[in-house]
C-alpha cells in the first residue's frame, strides 16, 4: 500500500497526530475542542468555570473570553491535595457550587477502580488556589456516616451544595440520599432520604438490601419529615434565598424543595410523569423529564435541565409558572445563532447557570457551553466550538474521545467518536474528514432512515465489512447497527432491553447489557464482545445470534477448553488473525485470550492480575491494567493497548512484552519524535493500515495517532 498524504514523513518508530486538535488552552474558548462540558459557575471576579468530566479538567473562561487551564493536567487520577489545582489530577469532574467567598466545590463521579479513589468532593480555595479533599474516603460504598467526612463511602457523588453556614450537602445517585457534613465538626450524617445498602453476590454482582433504616429507591414522603423520604436516583442540589434546599429527584421526574427550618419535603416541579410538558401553567401541575440539571439564581427563579427532555425550563419565583427558554424535545446539536425555542438539545447533565441579568448558561452532552441571551431568547456557543470540522484536515478536526478504529475495504479509516455519538471517516489520500453515521443527538433514533441523520448513545466500536457496510456497537442503547450501501441504518441485534438472552433466535430479538466490541469473521458474521460475559455472532445468513465464547457470568476460567464453557468477562476488543483463530482482550481479567478455529481458549497475555510489567516480561506472566484495544497481524502476531498504563504493546518473536508507543509519562507529548517517548492517555482502539502503521487510539487527548513500525 502507498504512503498516503495522511502519513507523509512518518519514520520508522516515530509517533505522529492524523486527527484532533487536543485540547488546547490561551485561545477563544469560543474555538477550543474540550471534552464534555458539565458543571457551570460564575466566580467573583467575573470568570466563568467549567467542569469537563471527559476532559479531566476544570477549565476558567476570563472576562475576554479566553480559556485557561484552571485545575487537573488532562490525566484521570485523584493526586495534587495541598497543592496548586492547576497541577493536581482530577476524576471526571462533574457537578460544583460556589460558597459565599468563591470558593469551589466539586464533585468527582464514579471511582476508577477499587484503590483509585473518586467519589470525592473536592475544594479549591479562591484565593489561593489551593486544592483538597473535603468529603469522601475515595471508596466505594456506603458506610461511613456518624464519623468524619473524609472517612465516608459513596457508590455516586453526583451533586454538592453549600449553605451559608459552611455546612456541605451531597448527593449520590446511586445512593438515593442527601447527605449532610457538619462545618463545625466535619461529621458526615443523612440527612433527606434514608440510608441504602447493597450485599455482594456472585462475582462480585450487588443488590439491594432492605431492612431497619434501610429503603429502596422509590418516591413517597412528601409533606413530611425529609429524613423519612425516599427519593428516586437524586442527581443535583441547589439553595434558595431562604435557605431551602432543592434537590432533583432524577428518577421521580421531580424537583422536591426540603423547608430547612420545618424539615418537610414537598414537590414543586413535577407530577412524577416521564414527560415534558405544562409550560405556561403552575410547575405543580406540569410534567419534567429526567431532571439532571438544576440551578437558582438570586431572584430565586428555578433553572432545570432535563435529560429525557432535552430541554432547559425555568419555573418563575413569583407565578410559579414554567416556561421553557430552550430545546424542541428532540435531541441533536443545535445550531448557532438560533432562538432558543427552535434550538436542539442534548442531555442537560448538571450545567445550568443564570446570571443576575437572566442570561443563562448550559452544557448539553454535545461538547459545548451554550448562552440564551436574555432579550433575544438567541442560543450562541462560547465554549467547544460551532462546528466539529467536517470537510477539513482531519488533524484540525475536534474529535471527542475516539474508542474503537478500523479500516474499511475502501482504504478510508473509520472509528467511532464516543462522546460526539458519531461514526467518522478519515480519506488517507486527502487527509479529509467526514461524518458518515450520527448526527450529534445523544438519544436512540433514525432507524430506516440515512445514517448521518441517526441518534447513538456512546458508540464505542466499529467494523467495515467487505461490500463497505458499517456495522456500530451502539454501546449504551444496547443495539448493534449497521448502515448498508445506500447509506441507511438498521439495527441488526438488540432490542434496547439490557438482558442476556436470545441465543438460537432473530439477533434483532435477543437481549444484550453493554455492547463493547464489534469485528467481522472470515465469513462475514458479525462478532460481538458483550459485557454480560459473552462473546456472540449474527450469523450473516440468517441473522440469527448465538454464543462462541462465555456463560453469560463474568469470570476467568476455562483455557484449554470449550471457549462456550469458559467464564470471560468484558471482552473491550475483538480481532481474527488469517487463520481465522479469534482474539478478544478483556478489561475486567487483564488479559488478552484467543479462540481458535476448534472453539478452544487460551490465554496469549496476562496473568489475570491488574499492574505493571517491564518490558521483557514473559507474556504469560505479566500484569496489565485493563487493555482495551488489539490489533493482530495475519500470522497472530498480538498488540494491544496496556490503556491504564498509557502505552501500547506486542508479544515479541521470543514471547515477551515489548513497547511499542507510550512511556512512563501520561499526557501528550511526543510527536515527530520516539513512539516510546511519547505521552499517552488511555489508548483504547487499535488498528493496521498496511502492514507496518499501527492506528492509536488516544482516548483522553481526543486524537488518533499513528506509530510505523520498524520492518521485520
Amino acid at each position: 500500500m502507498n504512503q498516503p498524504k495522511l502519513f507523509e514523513g512518518l519514520k520508522s518508530n516515530t509517533i505522529v497526530t492524523v486527527a484532533g486538535v487536543g485540547y488546547r488552552d490561551s485561545i477563544p474558548a469560543k474555538d477550543a475542542d474540550v471534552g464534555w462540558p458539565m458543571g457551570v459557575g460564575r466566580r467573583p471576579d467575573g470568570d466563568l468555570i467549567v467542569a469537563d468530566i471527559r476532559a479531566h479538567r476544570i477549565w476558567r473562561i476570563d472576562q475576554d473570553g479566553i480559556l485557561h487551564a484552571f485545575a487537573g493536567d488532562g490525566v484521570p487520577g485523584v493526586s495534587g491535595d495541598g497543592g496548586p489545582a492547576i497541577n493536581a489530577r482530577v476524576y471526571t469532574p462533574h457537578d460544583f457550587c460556589l460558597d459565599k467567598e468563591g470558593n469551589l466545590f466539586f464533585s468527582e463521579l464514579g471511582a476508577r477502580g477499587p484503590d483509585e479513589g473518586a467519589n470525592t468532593i473536592r475544594r479549591i480555595d479562591y484565593k489561593t488556589g489551593i486544592i483538597t479533599r473535603v468529603v469522601g474516603a475515595g471508596v466505594m460504598g456506603r458506610g461511613g456516616d456518624g464519623g468524619p467526612a473524609l472517612g465516608a463511602e459513596f457508590d455516586t457523588t453526583t451533586g454538592v451544595a453549600v449553605d451559608a453556614e459552611g455546612n456541605i450537602f451531597v448527593c449520590g445517585k446511586w445512593d438515593s440520599n442527601v447527605r449532610r457534613v457538619d462545618a463545625k465538626t466535619g461529621i458526615i450524617e443523612t440527612f433527606a432520604g434514608q440510608n441504602t445498602r447493597y450485599y455482594p453476590l456472585e462475582q462480585g454482582l450487588s443488590r439491594p438490601y432492605s431492612g431497619a433504616n434501610y429503603t429502596f429507591a422509590g418516591f413517597h414522603g412528601d409533606g413530611g419529615p425529609a429524613s423519612k423520604a425516599a427519593f428516586g436516583f437524586p442527581e443535583h442540589l441547589a439553595f434558595d434565598s431562604n435557605g431551602d434546599l432543592y434537590v432533583c429527584d432524577n428518577g421521580n421526574n421531580r424537583i422536591r424543595k426540603i423547608n430547612m427550618r420545618t424539615g418537610t419535603i414537598t414537590t414543586v416541579f413535577g407530577t412524577g410523569q416521564a414527560a415534558s410538558n405544562g409550560d405556561g401553567g403552575p410547575a405543580v401541575e406540569a410534567s419534567t423529564h429526567t431532571p439532571d440539571a438544576i440551578f437558582i439564581d438570586c431572584h430565586d427563579n428555578l433553572y432545570v435541565g432535563e435529560v429525557g427532555g432535552f430541554r432547559v425550563r425555568k419555573v418563575a419565583a413569583q407565578t410559579g409558572i414554567v416556561t421553557t427558554l430552550a430545546g424542541t424535545g428532540i435531541p441533536g446539536w443545535g445550531e448557532e445563532g438560533t432562538p432558543g425555542s427552535e434550538t436542539k438539545c442534548n442531555p442537560i447533565e448538571s450545567g445550568i447557570w443564570a446570571d443576575p441579568d437572566g442570561t443563562v448558561f448550559y452544557s448539553d452532552s454535545s461538547g459545548r457551553l451554550r448562552r440564551i441571551d436574555p432579550q433575544t431568547g438567541i442560543v450562541t456557543t462560547i465554549l467547544g466550538g460551532d462546528s466539529i470540522r467536517d470537510g477539513g484536515s482531519s488533524t484540525e478536526a475536534f474529535l471527542s474521545c475516539p474508542r474503537g478504529i478500523c479500516v474499511g475495504p475502501d482504504g478510508h479509516i473509520y472509528f467511532a467518536d464516543m462522546q460526539s455519538d458519531r461514526i467518522r471517516a478519515i480519506d488517507p489520500v486527502t487527509g479529509i474528514i467526514r461524518t458518515v453515521a450520527g448526527s450529534g443527538g445523544r438519544a436512540y433514533g433514525g432507524d430506516n432512515g440515512p445514517a448521518t441523520e441517526a441518534y447513538f448513545l456512546n458508540p464505542y466500536d466499529v467494523s467495515v465489512d467487505r461490500s463497505g457496510r458499517i456495522v456500530i456497537a451502539d454501546t449504551l442503547n444496547g443495539r448493534v447497527r449497521r448502515v448498508d450501501e445506500n447509506g441507511m441504518i438498521h439495527t441488526v441485534a438488540g432490542t434496547g432491553e439490557s438482558a442476556d438472552r436470545g441465543d438460537g433466535g432473530p439477533a434483532t430479538g435477543a437481549g444484550l447489557t453493554v455492547v463493547w466490541s464489534v469485528t467481522h469473521g472470515p465469513d462475514e458474521d458479525i462478532y460481538l464482545g458483550d459485557a454480560a460475559g459473552r462473546i456472540r455472532k449474527i450469523k450473516a445468513g440468517t441473522g440469527h445470534i448465538s454464543t462462541v465464547a462465555g456463560i453469560g457470568i463474568q469470570g476467568y476460567t476455562g483455557d484449554g477448553g470449550p471457549a462456550t464453557e469458559a467464564r470471560i468477562g468484558s471482552p473491550s476488543a475483538l480481532r481474527f488473525d488469517a487463520r481465522g483463530n479469534l482474539y478478544f482482550s478483556d478489561l475486567i481479567h487483564h488479559v488478552v485470550r484467543r479462540v481458535d478455529t476448534e472453539g478452544v481458549i487460551t490465554t496469549v497475555v496476562g496473568c489475570g492480575e491488574a499492574g505493571f510489567s517491564p518490558d521483557g516480561t514473559p507474556a504469560l506472566e505479566a500484569q496489565l491494567h485493563k487493555p482495551l484495544g488489539l490489533a493482530v497481524t495475519g500470522d497472530g502476531g498480538v498488540y494491544f493497548s496496556d490503556s491504564r498504563n498509557n502505552r501500547v504493546r506486542r508479544v515479541a518473536a521470543d514471547g515477551t512484552l515489548q513497547t511499542v508507543a507510550g512511556s512512563d509519562t501520561p499526557g501528550d507529548a511526543g510527536d515527530g519524535g520516539p513512539a516510546t517517548e511519547a505521552s499517552l492517555n488511555e489508548p483504547h482502539g487499535l488498528c493496521f493500515y498496511g502492514e507496518d502503521i499501527l492506528l492509536i487510539c488516544d482516548h483522553y487527548n481526543s486524537r488518533i495517532k499513528a506509530v510505523k513500525l520498524p520492518k521485520p
